[in-house]
């Protein structure tokens, strides 16, 4: 006899849970459970697999990285140097979605910056939906499991900033914690935007091991002449490195203005 019949399983990872547990001993997730559906009901075709095609929001600000908008169950990697302008994208795309959810806030898991900090650049912005874009305090940790709180907020739209802050040194935690935030963007139908530090030789920190959990891994740099100085005017160059679900890698250009990442043409 199957010792699983009967059993709950995890809504996130699908790992067994053990009779009267409520948390995952492998993910951690709390109260993700559902029954455990027949043999048959785990299975399809390929030739019968047909379902809506992929979903694309579409921002009218990276579009074209993204491979003609940012699909609505993909979780994407972002890198980028200091001062390229990363928390500004960010803030500016969880606007953009709360525009298009009217019923729906974004979510902010904010872990580099304090909500009084990002208060002040949203102000800058003048962003539109400021009540509808919920900051996470994270700084210094958090009290609670994420998963929990994507379940109770429903999200549009989600950016955690930043998984290397989270994870410290160590790529095998900041592996998983994408790969979580992927299965809760497939449940809650709803992107993630991840950022990343990058490394003294300006590459992805752990990228080999992390852009195998994320759809779409980009980068934010700021393209400078030896011996200028960053202005808000310097052009910033967004690409695509890796895209699922679209052809990389694929460039815009931006440069920085009072209300936020506008695009550019570069002169060849």
């Amino acid at each position: 006899m199957n010792s699983s019949m009967g059993a709950d399983r995890c809504y996130v990872c699908s790992s067994i849970l053990q009779p009267g547990m409520r948390q995952c001993k492998k993910c951690k997730a709390w109260n993700n459970v559902a029954p455990i559906a027949a043999l048959d009901d785990s299975t399809v075709l390929l030739g019968e697999a047909v379902g809506m095609p992929l979903e694309r929001i579409k921002t009218k600000l990276v579009d074209l990285v993204f491979g003609g908008g940012i699909v609505r169950t993909s979780c994407n990697l972002l890198g980028g140097e200091p001062g390229a302008g990363k928390t500004t994208l960010s803030l500016q795309l969880a606007d953009i979605f709360c525009d298009r959810y009217p019923g729906r806030e974004a979510l902010y898991i904010a872990n580099e910056q304090s909500p009084e900090e990002l208060t002040e650049t949203a102000r800058r912005l003048k962003l539109r939906n400021m009540k509808r874009i919920r900051i996470v305090k994270a700084m210094g940790g958090f009290a609670h499991d994420i998963g929990d709180l994507l379940l109770r907020f429903m999200p549009c739209f989600i950016v955690l900033d930043s998984v290397t802050k989270w994870a410290g040194e160590d790529n095998n935690l900041a592996v998983v914690i994408c790969q979580r935030l992927k299965d809760y963007c497939v449940k809650l139908n709803c992107p993630a935007l991840v950022i990343n530090q990058v490394t003294k030789s300006g590459d992805h920190a752990g990228l080999n091991k992390m852009q195998h959990a994320v759809d779409m891994t980009g980068m934010f740099d700021i393209l400078l002449d030896d011996g200028e100085s960053l202005s808000p005017d310097t052009p910033r160059r967004l690409s695509s490195l890796k895209n699922r679900f679209g052809p990389a890698p694929v460039e815009q250009f931006f440069e920085m203005t009072a209300s936020g990442l506008e695009e550019i043409e570069l002169d060849d």
